[in-house]
């Protein structure tokens, strides 16, 4: 009977050293995911952001930051609301968002940090967990404002040019 506890404790020792060693490679491999999102965030060429069911600002990428003309983690914290030009506008799409859980090419007029009014299409989609209960929101924003502004000018010289026609018949 004596020796089948050493057996028993050498055992519970090796499966200790693994169950050790195999936390060890978890802790590795997250922090390995940790570095390759951040750098996704980094190099990612369409603004996003994500913010917490409440819409607060949790992580903004480098191009989200330049569209907007805020320096990195500025807008951390605060809430999405604080980009917008019409906040009436803005809560019915958010409001829209929270019920149908994804949007896209919404166009929205939003506001940079400089007060300039920016045209973009917005998408989002909710981010759940295994209880289907938001977590967050992934969003991503495309800047239109120079192509409406494009359209403006010709839609103008369009016209401009239907009164000349009109004039000279």
């Amino acid at each position: 009977g004596c020796f089948f506890f050493p057996l028993m404790r050498h055992q519970m020792e090796i499966e200790n050293d693994l169950a050790k060693k195999r936390e060890r490679e978890l802790v590795e491999d997250i922090i390995v995911l940790e570095k390759s999102i951040k750098n996704f965030w980094e190099i990612l060429p369409i603004p996003v952001c994500t913010t917490s069911p409440i819409f607060i600002i949790l992580e903004t990428g480098k191009s989200f930051d330049t569209l907007f003309g805020y320096i990195k983690d500025e807008l951390i914290g605060e809430t999405l609301k604080k980009l917008a030009f019409n906040k009436n506008d803005f809560e019915i799409f958010l409001r829209g968002l929270s019920i149908k859980g994804k949007i896209s090419n919404i166009e929205v007029a939003l506001r940079a940090k400089n007060e300039e009014r920016l045209l973009a299409l917005v998408s989002a989609i909710a981010q759940e967990d295994e209880q289907e209960e938001v977590f967050s929101y992934l969003f991503s924003f495309v800047d239109i404002t120079l192509i409406k502004d494009t359209e403006k000018e010709l839609q103008e010289k369009v016209n401009d040019l239907e009164q000349f026609q009109k004039i000279t018949i």
